[in-house]
């Protein structure tokens, strides 16, 4: 009887010492994830130029649309932390190896990172030291128009209506002339376009998605592009209003 006593005590003991190494373990990766953010690098603008170009190196812009329109780094992509960022990311950068030059606003810099992290892109090169002011200040700034709804209905016919919303959004309703390129398909957005003199119009459903676009036609080497603010909601508002 001793002995069966003292077998499934053992027992017991190993398996309570299976399960708290295997519980322990998590909390171990988190501890260290957290590490590697509180460690990301601070760049000073020397070095963040010099980073920027290598051929494996995305410069990720996480300010609003509108602040990113007027003004930002050359080929960097806009996707805004304050949206629907973990789609969105997911969707234009599914390779979770991609190395990233951040910019961010100052106050959520710790936020962006950390949660680049916890999302598995751990290979963020560093953030540029005070931000989108510290490259205005010295360097060259591409920047696109950014106009409203109005403004859109004086003007829609000087260029090409281009709609990135999904195929099944599209076929509910959408702008007279308006061609659809979703940008579900980031991979080859852009490449049944014409890099001519033509006008680019984009908007999407609410504007989030058309500033991710821009910016990607942007880097692309499109020069002729403008978003129109609050995509086909606010386009469908102004026709009713003058109708």
């Amino acid at each position: 009887m001793r002995r069966v006593f003292i077998t499934l005590f053992g027992a017991c003991f190993l398996l309570f010492n299976s399960q708290t190494r295997l519980h322990a373990e998590p909390k171990k990766f988190h501890a260290e994830t957290l590490q590697i953010a509180s460690d990301l690098p601070v760049l000073t603008l020397k070095k963040f130029k010099k980073l920027r170009k290598q051929a494996d190196v995305q410069v990720l812009d996480t300010r609003s649309s509108d602040i990113f329109l007027q003004g930002f780094v050359p080929k960097s992509i806009n996707i805004g932390f304050k949206g629907p960022f973990d789609h969105f990311l997911g969707q234009v950068f599914p390779d979770k190896t991609q190395k990233f030059l951040l910019i961010t606003d100052l106050e959520d810099k710790q936020a962006v990172t950390d949660h680049l992290l916890k999302l598995g892109y751990t290979r963020i090169v560093g953030v540029l030291e005070g931000g989108f002011a510290s490259w205005k200040n010295s360097e060259n700034v591409d920047s696109l128009k950014n106009i409203n709804a109005s403004q859109f209905k004086r003007r829609s016919d000087e260029g090409h209506i281009v709609d990135v919303r999904t195929d099944k959004e599209f076929a509910n309703g959408h702008i007279d002339n308006a061609m659809n390129i979703p940008l579900t398909d980031f991979v080859n957005f852009g490449s049944t376009l014409k890099k001519d003199d033509a006008q680019l119009y984009v908007h999407c459903q609410s504007g989030y998605r058309s500033a991710v676009a821009v910016s990607i036609l942007s880097a692309k080497g499109f020069k002729y592009i403008c978003n129109i603010q609050g995509g086909y909601k606010a386009l469908q508002e102004e026709l009713k209003e003058n109708q």
